[in-house]
């Protein structure tokens, strides 16, 4: 007779337990997360959410905000190194906006935002496959930030990220191909050695800004309710902060060398990478 109410008493528990999400000795399971919830990148209801954006009034109102700031800031940059290296701020208010919107929006706002760039900041001749070098930066962005929980080494990825992939890579083939059409005669090489260097030196200092900029927005974008109310502050921990650190001192040295030694060796020896 007791086993039998033991038995039931077990039973019992176990039945409150998966009725209340909780677990078997009967205390209520932690609620999870908006971005625990949220379906995978690799799931067909990740993209029908993403794609129910079109759709939403604020968040077109927001893109088109995005949209115009994203051409406000093509011309502005800070020289870093005068003729060399300039820090831009497209890539932070892309992010933004990406975090938003999703990545289907994303690729409009690209889209668009590079289509009336061109037109109104022109820097030379017009080649329009490079619309892809912004579609895919802002898809990239989406992918990482958007209906996923936002931290640091997040942040610092997902601009390494876009570097490698829009920056160092597509960015070099569409160059190439532009030289078939506007600059016959001549050769680009598709692993330019400075190229490389530029973005992986500033792979660091912008993967820092991206994580102060989107810190300094998200009680903004919470209370607009872009984003879900339990979405932490992100934190710089000390391993942050280290890597931060190290990948900084590896920057300042890539730079020193190539300021001090590399760009003069290439100019004197007319030197190109493969």
């Amino acid at each position: 007779m007791e086993k039998f109410v033991n038995a039931t008493a077990e039973a019992q528990i176990a039945d409150r337990a998966e009725g209340t999400g909780g677990d078997p000795s009967g205390q209520p399971l932690p609620e999870k997360s908006a971005a625990e919830r949220a379906p995978s990148v690799f799931s067909a209801a990740y993209w029908r959410e993403a794609a129910r954006n079109f759709s939403r009034v604020k968040i077109l109102v927001f893109a088109a905000l995005i949209c115009a700031l994203r051409i406000a800031v093509k011309s502005l940059r800070i020289p870093i190194i005068p003729g060399s290296l300039y820090l831009t701020f497209d890539a932070y208010v892309n992010a933004l906006g990406s975090l938003v919107y999703g990545p289907l929006v994303a690729l409009c706002v690209g889209a668009v935002s590079d289509t009336i760039g061109a037109v109104l900041f022109p820097s030379g001749a017009y080649f329009f496959p490079f619309i892809a070098v912004e579609m895919t930066s802002s898809f990239l962005f989406a992918l990482f930030f958007w209906k996923r929980k936002i931290s640091a080494p997040r942040a610092i990825l997902a601009k390494f990220a876009v570097s490698f992939v829009c920056n160092i890579v597509l960015n070099s083939l569409l160059i190439k191909w532009s030289y078939s059409y506007f600059a016959t005669g001549q050769t680009y090489n598709l692993i330019n050695g400075v190229r490389i260097v530029k973005n992986l030196v500033m792979i660091p200092l912008e993967g820092m800004l991206i994580v102060f900029i989107l810190n300094a927005f998200l009680p903004v974008l919470k209370q607009f309710r872009f984003i879900s109310g339990d979405q932490k502050g992100l934190k710089l921990r000390k391993r942050d902060i280290l890597l931060a650190a190290g990948l900084t001192l590896l920057a300042v040295a890539l730079v020193l060398f190539y300021v001090f030694f590399l760009k003069d060796f290439m100019s004197e020896h007319n030197f190109k990478f493969f």
